[in-house]
């Protein structure tokens, strides 16, 4: 696919909001290649964030608005400040107006407004006479922890209005009080209709978080699926050589199944495993692996992309062992595009970045007996590892291609612009 074929349609002036700008998770990965991509194909962007100690310089960091540190308490009157910032921001509802009114974007692209920014941009949009759509890249959209798990398992409690279980047990870093808030944002939302009645389409990366807003009543007709794309300037070239041992690279949270891979080390001596990222488990990893007595097991930390990428091409496999749905995940999409075989739990959008015995091989979430098998067979057949990433490459290529992927956003813009 040419830039030819994306400037088919018209040069558009678009405006990305979201709370972050800098590469923190999965949403800013996107978000940041996304710019990119819009860019590349000859659109004007402009962007709406906070200022948060680590913002990437841009000449629209005029525009953004303070940051405020939800994850910690303050005191009541700061908290009680914050608080009402979730509901309604003035900060960001006036900058939105004032970088709308300066840009003139011809459509609005938000991402994750929760908490940081509010719904408060919406109602902006809507003064302005700007359409709006969504890229949803969690469930905070109807779960109030964002990820749809709490007591160590996927969990739909909340399903219609059922808000309360969020503060019964304690889904936000274990607080009641972060959760009262998290539920009672949700609730007032949810009464306003804000999203629903403000944003003309819901985005989504994979088909199985369209089926499970659909089953959760929000309305089809409104909700695109269209994977991410996946930047890949500083991609190395992918390897054919077959690699060695196990990488798990990601945030090590439990809904992530980073614990696996400590279990996974302990009931297979003959591999290695490597970890690379942070995160709330990792002291109780290490601990673990210690307690164990574990020798083929390294926790590498917090590694910049270049490093992550060094690590994946010198695997033999990448793990991604979720036991909470993962939406889906960039880990997954690198990993292919640099030829490396995924051993992936069969959950959430997984199975449709990783096919089962055609670019990677799929186990039921939370079996530690069939990670260790699939992990097995890639240590022990380096040609089938080798034909798996191969096919990964290939597969991945032409999922989260940049321009295929920006053919597809102008289709969705061109359609609620007009």
């Amino acid at each position: 696919m040419t830039n030819n074929s994306v400037n088919y349609f018209k040069i558009m002036r678009i405006l990305l909001v979201n709370k972050f700008y800098y590469r923190r998770a999965g949403a800013e990965v996107y978000l940041l290649a996304l710019e990119q991509a819009l860019k590349d194909a000859g659109h004007e962007v402009a962007v709406l964030s906070t200022r948060h100690p680590e913002t990437l310089p841009t000449p629209w960091s005029d525009y953004f608005i303070p940051y405020l540190p939800y994850s910690i308490r303050e005191g009541f009157p700061a908290d009680a400040k914050k608080f009402g910032q979730m509901i309604w921001s003035p900060a960001a509802y006036r900058s939105a107006l004032r970088i709308i009114r300066d840009f003139k974007p011809d459509i609005v692209h938000i991402h994750n407004l929760y908490h940081h920014l509010s719904p408060s941009v919406l109602t902006a949009c809507k003064k302005m006479g700007r359409p709006v759509v969504q890229t949803l890249h969690d469930y905070k959209l109807i779960c109030p922890n964002y990820t749809l798990f709490t007591n160590h398992a996927p969990c739909e409690r909340c399903h219609v209005f059922r808000y309360w279980n969020a503060v019964v047990y304690k889904c936000l870093n274990d607080s009641r009080a972060f959760s009262a808030a998290a539920a009672l944002e949700m609730w007032a939302h949810r009464a306003l209709g804000i999203y629903e009645k403000n944003v003309v389409r819901f985005i989504t990366p994979s088909n199985f978080l369209r089926e499970l807003l659909v089953r959760w009543g929000k309305d089809g007709q409104k909700i695109v699926h269209i994977p991410n794309l996946l930047d890949t300037s500083g991609l190395p070239p992918p390897s054919v050589e077959p690699g060695d041992g196990v990488l798990y690279a990601g945030r090590l949270v439990e809904w992530k199944g980073a614990g696996l891979i400590v279990e996974a080390a302990a009931a297979a001596p003959d591999l290695s495993f490597r970890v690379a990222g942070a995160g709330p488990l990792l002291a109780e990893l290490q601990r673990r692996a210690n307690t164990l007595g574990l020798v083929n097991i390294r926790f590498l930390g917090y590694l910049p992309r270049e490093k992550v990428y060094e690590e994946m091409l010198g695997a033999r496999a990448v793990a991604i062992p979720s036991i909470g749905y993962d939406p889906f995940p960039t880990a997954a999409l690198e990993a292919g595009l640099l030829g490396r075989a995924v051993v992936a739990s069969k959950i959430g959008g997984l199975p449709e970045i990783v096919r089962d015995g055609e670019t990677g091989l799929l186990f039921e979430p939370g079996t530690v007996d069939a990670l260790v098998d699939a992990l097995r067979k890639l240590h022990y057949d380096s040609a089938l590892s080798v034909r798996l990433g191969r096919a990964a490459e290939r597969v991945v290529a032409e999922l989260a291609d940049p321009q295929r992927h920006v053919m597809r956003l102008m289709e969705v813009y061109k359609e609620v612009s007009t």
